[in-house]
């Protein structure tokens, strides 16, 4: 019996683990579509920007390097020499958020780790 219980618990423990990730690929294709609705009319289609307006996503060294300062800034906005993101943690959930971040690291001629809903959340939360 107490073994069936661990066994149990273990289980549930597990799924709710599956829960909060998210097969690769089905989170990158999420993370376009969020892109191209929410994101692409200022830092284009292809990643490039617009110059002195919007910066470029494709090869930029703050996209591929920390990804929770690139979750932090899709999540609260940010101001910049350019102007000022707007803030999207009232209008994109974690996975959402996740897809999106992990879309524009491993799109176009970038190659940086995925996020997680996890991380997002983690992060959401401080």
């Amino acid at each position: 019996m107490r073994t069936l219980g661990l066994c149990l618990c273990l289980i549930l423990l597990m799924g709710s683990g599956l829960a909060q990730s998210q097969d690769p690929d089905s989170l990158v294709q999420q993370g376009k579509e969020v892109f191209s609705e929410n994101c692409a009319a200022c830092h284009r289609a292809n990643g490039e920007g617009l110059p002195v307006k919007f910066p470029a996503l494709n090869k930029n060294p703050y996209v591929l390097g920390d990804s929770g300062q690139v979750i932090a800034t899709v999540l609260n906005g940010r101001k910049g020499q350019w102007g000022t993101m707007s803030t999207w943690k009232d209008k994109l959930d974690d996975a959402q958020i996740a897809g999106v971040v992990t879309y524009i690291r491993q799109a176009w001629e970038n190659k940086a780790p995925a996020v997680t809903p996890a991380l997002v959340a983690s992060i959401r939360s401080r």
